[in-house]
């Protein structure tokens, strides 16, 4: 297993340096025989830079992590990483070529060379994954994988494992598990992690335990340290809320960082600059809509069109949210009951507003005045929070930022009557990955996944 992975990293290096060889000789020849003004005798210098090319593009993609054993390839995460790369080397050659060769090499030819071959590089990427895939379905590239201990983290990542075609791993068995752990796969004896290993012919090795067991933790890494041909990986015992958290080093000793969504002043003047201005055009636009729907729901039942109830935003405070009303007017305000299919409370309009989301559209307001965002985990009851505060480990990160209007576990799909867990690992990864430029791919993501709601009642 470990001799085809080998050759499948050697064929990838081999296409990449293919690639970077071929654009650059092509971007010379079109530069210097078919575009107009090409004339000069720089071939020598030209072979001499595609070594150092060649160097640097090489460089660059290692230290991007192209060439590393992921436990999942992603094409796209890695095309990423390519054009990243171009962009590196771009900036590296640029500096050598002022300095060193100013007026030899002219920037057509460096920008000719720059589009072929981040194309090109990402076109041999599409031919390792063609490769990958067909290998997978073989069992030919997979990484025969151990896992030791127990505990829900391991669970979950068998089940990740056995979910994802693409995660290049194979789960061939368990060892030192108990009879909790709820499995298939059959259990490996042995009186040592590096029997176990031998007679499982086990190439990666995952270990996991609950948080008490961490007496026996230490025993199966301290183990796994004596296997220098295996790759050996930790499942920390740690809550989901530290997810994305980064680990910092003071004098040898590891520190995690937990206090997540650390927006500084800067920051938050963007996002509140682009609350404002976003929801002030958005009034603007949907101002005849709003108006429609506002009639719709005066004509339809009786009672208020706007619908106002208590939320809780950043840092635990309490605000009143408004909405479209979608439900009959008889409905006591302090009642605590999720809605469900065909709920009678429900009307026909509401329905509607319920499954488009336009019963949101008043938050724009909210927005405005400050007390939401247009991007945030969304906001709840504060008899709900009282409660989840109680039950959920880390629930009170979600109020970090501002509640808002639409978020990440909301452009994934979790909205409505889906996974409470699941929705708040979401807004969790969200507070702790916070930047502006994921609350643009959620604003655009929006668009094109969050407005209908299937799940919705």
């Amino acid at each position: 297993m470990k001799n085809e992975k080998q050759s499948l990293l050697k064929l990838t290096i081999f296409i990449d340096i293919l690639a970077i060889d071929f654009s650059w000789f092509l971007a010379y020849y079109l530069r210097f025989f078919i575009l107009p003004g090409g004339k000069g005798d720089l071939f020598t210098l030209f072979v001499w830079l595609a070594l150092l090319v060649t160097f640097l593009f090489l460089f660059m993609l290692s230290r991007n992590r192209l060439y590393e054993s992921k436990l999942e390839k992603s094409w796209k995460k890695e095309s990423i990483q390519i054009i990243k790369s171009s962009f590196q080397v771009f900036l590296i050659l640029a500096v050598i070529l002022y300095y060193f060769f100013p007026d030899r090499v002219s920037r057509a030819t460096i920008a000719i060379f720059f589009t072929i071959v981040t194309i090109t590089l990402i076109i041999g990427r599409t031919h390792i994954f063609s490769r990958l895939r067909k290998g997978y379905a073989t069992n030919k590239y997979l990484t025969r994988t151990l896992i030791v201990g127990y505990g829900k983290n391991l669970e979950e990542y068998e089940k990740a494992v056995k979910s994802s075609p693409m995660s290049g791993v194979s789960i061939i068995g368990h060892y030192d598990t108990n009879t909790s752990f709820v499995s298939n796969l059959p259990i490996i004896e042995g009186n040592s992690l590096q029997e176990a290993v031998f007679l499982a012919q086990a190439d990666h090795i995952v270990i996991g335990y609950p948080p008490n067991e961490f007496e026996k933790e230490k025993i199966m890494l301290n183990q796994g340290l004596e296997l220098p041909n295996h790759r050996v990986e930790l499942l920390p015992s740690l809550p989901k809320s530290y997810i994305g958290n980064k680990i910092n080093e003071y004098k040898m000793i590891p520190i995690l960082h937990i206090n997540a969504a650390d927006v500084g002043f800067l920051q938050r003047i963007f996002k509140r600059s682009f609350d404002i201005t976003s929801c002030s055009i958005g009034v603007l636009i949907l101002s005849p809509l709003l108006l429609i729907i506002a009639l719709l729901i005066k004509t339809s039942s009786p009672g208020p069109i706007i619908f106002k109830q208590k939320r809780v935003t950043r840092g635990g405070k309490v605000f009143v949210m408004y909405k479209f009303r979608s439900m009959r007017n008889d409905i006591p305000e302090g009642s605590v009951r999720w809605t469900e299919e065909n709920d009678p409370r429900i009307t026909k309009i509401g329905a509607f507003l319920r499954r488009t989301s336009l019963d949101e559209l008043p938050q724009f307001f909210n927005v405005i005045g400050g007390s939401m965002s247009l991007i945030g985990p969304r906001p709840e009851r504060p008899e709900l929070v009282e409660n989840f505060n109680n039950e959920i480990s880390g629930y009170r990160m979600r109020h970090r930022l501002k509640a808002g209007i639409t978020g990440w576990s909301q452009v994934n799909g979790l909205r409505g009557n889906t996974s409470l867990e699941k929705r708040i690992e979401y807004d969790l990864f969200y507070i702790q990955n916070w930047s502006f430029v994921l609350d643009m791919k959620i604003f655009f993501f929006t668009f094109f996944r969050g407005f209908v709601n299937e799940n919705a009642y």
